[in-house]
């Protein structure tokens, strides 16, 4: 079941790219004939292939005999193996087992395949499986993707954000909420040191996934669900954002416990602070206050009153989806220090 599920999954994903297939199926199907040790294993692909026509066209041949050969190969040295278990060789006497440790087929395989390669195989796997169905939030450039639920308003959001980076200086950020790691993978190219804070499990294991292929050495991600207790843990930096994220802090712990939360971030802010939130499309189990006369202005007024010793710029209004999928606008500011 388990490897119906995860090449199936693969399959539909990546369809139309049979030499990767090929790779990411060869090895799993190894596994698989390994572990089943019975011929009848090969009917699997049959299976896989079958369930992916419910969601794709006839993918090519060569995916299809890398799980055939897989699995053969896979069963032929597990029954091998078995079969030297069940009539050892004679030899002398020995008081203890020995280690069957394989130390030729394991010298061979290191020459064919590297622990890398296995982890980059192993990442990309769980990439599909963590982003299945729903895909991705955010246009991270260093993600195998085609598209993205929120691209344009990310990307209109980072163009904002750059030329106040500059202005001010920037010489270190904090992420909070990163969700995959858009805006601290940008401001690492921008050449800014950058801390992705993220709590969802699939969101920071994507993060760390494309942080690693996008190739940058200044862009680390801190896997931490952020509450009222351990935000004094958020690090201090020259640069905080805080993006599609005080919405939920309102949720969780009510506007008083999400202003707290806020004025701690400041706190911890040398110089700038990013912020935008969904507004008056937000449903009512978020419990937002009543931003009135406008969002823009109570916003405004918020932010300048929770953040002491700053001035609250607006950076204009970014596409984003209200919690039904829907599109809206929402406000985006920097708060920056006097």
């Amino acid at each position: 079941m388990i490897y119906i599920a995860s090449l199936s999954l693969i399959l539909v994903q990546e369809w139309n790219e049979p030499k990767l297939l090929v790779v990411a199926f060869f090895g799993p199907s190894l596994l698989a004939g390994l572990v089943i040790k019975r011929f009848s294993a090969v009917l699997l692909p049959l299976v896989v292939i079958a369930l992916s026509r419910l969601f794709v066209p006839l993918v090519d041949e060569d995916p299809i005999f890398a799980m055939l050969g897989g699995l053969l190969l896979g069963v032929v040295v597990a029954r091998a193996y078995e079969r030297t278990q069940r009539f050892p060789r004679p030899g002398p006497a020995q008081t203890d087992a020995r280690a069957h440790r394989w130390p030729a087929i394991r010298r061979a395989a290191k020459r064919v395949v590297t622990r890398d390669g296995l982890d980059d195989l192993f990442d990309r796997v769980r990439f599909h499986i963590d982003t299945f169905p729903q895909g991705v939030y955010q246009p991270v450039p260093s993600l195998p993707i085609r598209a993205a639920t929120r691209g344009g308003g990310s990307e209109s959001r980072w163009e904002a954000i750059l030329p106040v980076v500059r202005e001010q200086a920037v010489e270190s950020a904090v992420d909070i909420g990163a969700c995959e790691g858009y805006f601290s993978i940008m401001l690492g190219k921008a050449g800014v040191p950058t801390i992705a804070l993220e709590g969802d499990p699939k969101s920071y294991r994507t993060a760390i996934y494309a942080v690693r292929r996008s190739g940058l050495d200044d862009v680390g991600v801190l896997a931490l669900e952020l509450n009222p207790d351990n935000v004094v843990a958020v690090p201090a930096s020259d640069c905080t954002l805080c993006l599609s994220i005080w919405h939920h802090l309102v949720r969780y712990y009510g506007l008083d416990g999400a202003t707290r939360m806020l004025e701690t971030m400041w706190a911890h802010t040398r110089k700038v602070l990013f912020f935008d939130t969904g507004e008056n499309e937000m449903t009512p189990e978020y419990h937002l206050p009543a931003m009135t006369p406008d969002p823009r202005s109570w916003l405004t007024d918020y932010l300048t009153e929770t953040c002491a010793g700053a001035r609250t710029e607006h950076l204009g209004t970014h596409r984003a989806f209200d919690p039904t999928g829907r599109p809206c606008e929402r406000n985006l500011f920097a708060v920056i220090r006097l």
